[in-house]
């Protein structure tokens, strides 16, 4: 049996490695943006993009947003932006 978490190349076979996780794909006006993982193929140079797990997010807990652990709350930054108030 295959192992799940291996991602192979479907151009050349060869197993692709996880370039940048959880990458945020929209607008960052969108309320729920969609995330995925960006994998590389060392050999030929493939991209393949996957659909982030959701145990790799995290709530805003002021909007409820969800949103990369590695970037701030974007819509809580938009709001911010407009709003004129300085961030905390």
């Amino acid at each position: 049996m295959s192992d799940p978490a291996k991602k192979l190349c479907p151009e050349c076979g060869s197993e692709m490695s996880l370039a940048v996780e959880s990458y945020p794909m929209g607008s960052a006006f969108l309320h729920e943006r969609f995330h995925v993982d960006i994998f590389r193929c060392r050999k030929c140079g493939r991209v393949e993009l996957f659909a982030s797990e959701k145990a790799k997010m995290v709530t805003c807990p002021v909007c409820g947003a969800t949103h990369s652990p590695k970037e701030k709350c974007p819509i809580c930054a938009i709001n911010t932006a407009f709003s004129g108030h300085a961030a905390d």
